[in-house]
């Protein structure tokens, strides 16, 4: 295989096909292929498989079209004419068009034509020859191995709906936080081979900090943390400046509060751009509130007094995604620069975003991409020690005064909104990245069944 030099092909039907199920080649795909006429062999497109007889066809030259009886597009009704990568090829087997779910929230679903970032990540996938498909994955049957999906047709570039089998990879960018969603799973009824581009659905903050701890590489990287109660806040607050208390699961910086004590008074802050502040006389009271306004197994952090640009607190959202060789890079930066006395530089928050592609110069001295590299894969190796493998993750990475870099959080669903001023090219990257290692994921699948 490595000799082909055409890796996307499309499927078309042969006029005066025979009722049999063929696949004819013409010369040149004999040779590319190394296959010969009458050989049998399975032809597969997505998770569909067609047994097929090779037949010689002399009528159309392309390297590019493949022409297959009527009846072996019957087996694949979804298939709409797009390009198809080459995954596997065999003496048995040719396996074309990885398939990529990428599921969506119920809003997205009503609203799949505005949603500018999933359409931008379809035609990528139409471009790389992977079969794109948008669906809930409530909606999932699992036991008929079926789902109501949104594909982008190639020619009008309209999203149309159709019943296609559960792909081969799920990228999950809709599962909401929570203890649920902690682990990842593998199989579903009937359906026991998906492809996860990370296994676990969420990281929870708790369970970030024990996967670095349990790294002696990494255990210094993440602030001192535990689980909220009053004997282990009034330590907090004796050893630390200030401490954070946060929802494990919660998004945005909107379940985040600050607690400092103040002389006679213990006072609580929240917010970015608009500071709320409690002030209360007795650390059994300041618990009681943040248990009425976040709920129960709340975290309790170290504060950290974050380096600042031009008078501003800022921390990093560093993206990092494995590419088609599952080799780990970084696609992004977004320096979140707070405004003064912030106390979440999340960008809901109202935080400044400054965008910076790999390459570019970074805009605070006391960095380096070497060092932020070093870093950053340093933390996902003992994330995947703990959590499991893991395709892509958005690291908020924090820089103190004393230029020490620390762990603030992982998000295994970090948002598009940040890279919506994103040159194209970069955005290219971004949106692609994860289609390559979805690839990746399917070819490594199938040789390990050949092995």
């Amino acid at each position: 295989m490595e000799q082909i030099k055409v890796w996307l092909f499309t499927l078309e039907v042969l006029p005066h096909d025979s009722s049999k199920k063929q696949l004819y080649l013409n010369n040149c795909q004999l040779e590319m292929f190394r296959l010969t006429p009458g050989q049998n062999l399975t032809l597969q497109v997505g998770v569909t498989e067609s047994q097929v007889e090779t037949a010689a066809q002399t009528i159309h030259s392309s390297p590019t079209v493949l022409y297959v009886s009527r009846e072996v597009l019957n087996d694949i009704p979804f298939y709409q004419g797009e390009p198809l990568k080459l995954v596997i090829l065999s003496d048995s087997k040719l396996i074309l068009g990885p398939t990529i779910g990428f599921t969506v929230t119920r809003k997205s679903w009503k609203n799949i034509d505005k949603c500018n970032s999933i359409k931008k990540r379809a035609l990528l996938a139409l471009n790389k020859g992977i079969l794109f498909y948008c669906f809930r994955l409530n909606q999932v049957d699992w036991e008929k191995n079926a789902v109501k999906a949104y594909c982008l047709e190639p020619c009008s570039y309209q999203w149309v709906k159709k019943i296609i089998p559960v792909p081969q990879v799920i990228h999950d960018r809709s599962a909401k936080p929570g203890p649920k969603t902690v682990r990842g799973y593998s199989k579903r009824g009937k359906v026991d081979s998906i492809q996860w581009i990370n296994s676990t659905r969420t990281f929870g903050k708790w369970e970030t900090f024990l996967a670095l701890r349990s790294s002696k590489e990494t255990a210094g990287y993440f602030p001192k943390t535990t689980l909220l109660s009053l004997p282990k806040l009034s330590k907090f607050l004796k050893k630390f400046k200030c401490c954070f208390v946060k929802s494990n699961y919660g998004r945005g910086g909107r379940q985040v509060f600050r607690i400092e004590k103040a002389g006679k008074y213990y006072l609580c802050k929240k917010g970015g751009s608009v500071i709320e502040s409690w002030k209360f006389t007795k650390l059994k009271k300041v618990c009681n509130f943040l248990h009425e306004n976040l709920g129960k197994n709340l975290i309790l952090q170290q504060g950290i007094s974050l380096a600042q640009i031009n008078g501003s607190p800022f921390d990093m959202r560093i993206l990092l995604q494995k590419n088609a060789s599952c080799d780990w890079i970084i696609s992004a930066i977004n320096f979140r620069i707070a405004k003064p006395g912030a106390i979440v530089t999340n960008f809901a928050a109202g935080s400044r975003d400054v965008f910076i592609y790999p390459g570019e110069d970074l805009i605070h001295e006391s960095l380096s991409w070497d060092r932020l590299e070093y870093f950053t894969l340093q933390t996902v190796n003992a994330m995947e020690t703990f959590f499991g493998s893991i395709g892509e993750v958005g690291l908020d990475v924090g820089l103190d005064r004393k230029e020490k870099l620390w762990l603030l959080e992982a998000n295994s669903r970090p948002s598009s909104v940040a890279y919506r001023k994103a040159p194209s090219d970069a955005c290219s990257q971004i949106f692609g990245l994860p289609l390559d290692y979805a690839s990746y994921l399917v070819k490594r699948f199938y040789n390990n069944l050949e092995t």
